[in-house]
C-alpha cells in the first residue's frame, strides 16, 4: 500500500525573547453553568453580556462567577471585553470589575459612561495583577449601576483568563510554516516551544502530527539549554506524496512539567493542492453591514469576508463581484452571501 506521507525528521534550533505566563484557566461562555446573572445580564453565543433593555431606573446589576480556586502560583486576570455606550446621566452610570473573597470585595478597574464606549467591537485585553490572592477562593464580579440602563448598549465581556508563573512549564506557542503545498515537494514547518517557567530547561522531546492520517511527521530529543522567557524554534520537514487537506499540531514532552495544559498546540490547516484549476465566484450581497465574528481574526466583518479570507487561505482563486453574471455556465462553485437581509 502506497503510503500518503514523507516523513523527514529534521530539525533547527535558535532563539527568540519573548514574555509570557502559561494561560492555566479560561471562561469561554460556553454556558452560563455557576454563574449568578442579574436583570439585563446573560450568557449566550459565547459571551457574557449586559443590555439596555428592559430599561430599568436606578439600577444595580451584576453577574458574579462561580467560586475558582486561585493556583498557588497565579499572576493575572485577563478580561477581553467592549463596552458600547450610548450616553450617560448626571451622575454617570459606571461600570466595575471586583473580586470577591471569602471576606472581602476588592475593586480592580471602574469605568464611568460618561467617558464613552471602551475596546473594539471584537474584544480589548485589559490585565491585572492578583497574584496577592494565590492560593485563595474567589470569585469575579461584574457590576453596573445608576441612575437608567437606557445610557448602555451593551457591556460584551468574551472571555476570562488566569495566567500562572510555574517554575518548570514547556509549552507549544505556535506552528510556523506555509498552509498551501504542492505533492512531491519538500516544505519546513517550526513548532514554537517556550520555557514559560522560571527554571532553565533541557531534555525535552518535541514532536509534531498530522491530524488526517494520524502519522508523525518528526520528533526531536533537544538536550540544548532553554532559558526562562525564551522560545526554541524546532523544524521539521514534510514532503506530501498525494492531494489532501489537514492539519499538523506539535507536542511539547517534559517530565517534570507542573502544568500539561500547554503542551499542545492549535492546529495549523495545509491544503496539498490539486493540479486541476476550480472557476469560483463569490457574489457579494451583504449590503454592506458587518455580521459576522471572524473565527480566525475575531474583528466584526461583513459574511463575504469571512468567506474571501478562507478561500485565500486554502488557495483557491476566486472572483468577487457585487452583482450576479448573467451567465453563470463558466463557474464550478458559487457562493450567495445574503448577510442581514437581501434587497433582492
Amino acid at each position: 500500500m502506497r503510503k500518503a506521507l514523507i516523513i523527514l525528521a529534521l530539525f533547527s534550533l535558535y532563539k527568540v525573547q519573548v514574555f509570557s505566563q502559561a494561560i492555566y484557566w479560561t471562561e469561554s461562555f460556553e454556558s452560563n453553568q455557576g454563574w449568578t446573572l442579574d436583570q439585563n445580564w446573560n450568557i449566550e453565543s459565547g459571551k457574557l453580556r449586559f443590555y439596555w433593555t428592559p430599561i430599568i431606573s436606578n439600577f444595580d446589576l451584576s453577574a458574579i462567577s462561580p467560586v475558582i480556586d486561585l493556583d498557588e502560583n497565579v499572576q493575572d486576570l485577563i478580561v477581553n471585553q467592549h463596552l458600547n455606550v450610548f450616553g450617560a446621566s448626571s451622575p454617570s452610570e459606571v461600570a466595575e470589575i471586583s473580586l470577591v473573597t471569602t471576606s472581602s470585595e476588592y475593586l480592580l478597574w471602574s469605568h464611568s459612561l460618561n467617558s464613552g464606549s471602551w475596546g473594539s467591537t471584537s474584544g480589548s485585553e485589559i490585565e491585572f495583577d492578583i497574584s496577592e490572592f494565590a492560593g485563595q477562593s474567589v470569585q469575579f464580579k461584574f457590576r453596573t449601576f445608576g441612575l437608567s440602563t437606557y445610557q448602555w448598549n451593551w457591556w460584551d465581556i468574551f472571555d476570562i483568563k488566569l495566567t500562572a508563573m510555574f517554575q518548570n512549564d514547556l509549552a507549544v506557542a505556535g506552528i510556523d510554516g506555509p498552509n498551501i503545498l504542492s505533492a512531491g515537494f519538500t516544505s519546513v514547518f517550526s513548532a514554537l516551544v517556550s520555557n514559560t517557567g522560571t527554571e532553565p530547561q533541557s531534555d525535552f522531546t518535541v514532536s509534531m502530527f498530522c491530524y488526517k492520517t494520524g502519522n508523525v511527521i518528526g520528533t526531536a530529543e533537544i538536550t540544548e539549554i532553554i532559558e526562562p522567557q525564551e522560545t526554541m524554534v524546532v523544524d521539521f520537514e514534510w514532503t506530501p506524496a498525494q492531494v489532501l487537506n489537514t492539519a499538523f499540531y506539535a507536542e511539547v514532552e517534559l517530565d517534570d512539567d507542573e502544568f500539561e495544559g500547554n503542551n499542545k498546540s492549535k492546529s495549523h490547516f495545509i491544503r496539498v493542492k490539486p493540479d486541476n484549476i476550480f472557476s469560483v465566484l463569490v457574489w457579494d450581497n451583504d449590503n454592506g453591514i458587518n455580521t459576522i465574528t471572524c473565527p480566525d481574526q475575531g474583528d466584526l466583518v461583513k459574511p463575504t469576508v469571512v468567506l474571501t479570507r478562507a478561500l485565500s487561505k486554502t488557495g483557491i482563486d476566486y472572483q468577487l463581484v457585487n452583482a450576479l453574471p448573467n451567465d453563470l455556465n463558466e463557474y464550478n462553485i458559487i457562493f450567495v452571501s445574503l448577510g442581514a437581509y437581501c434587497l433582492s
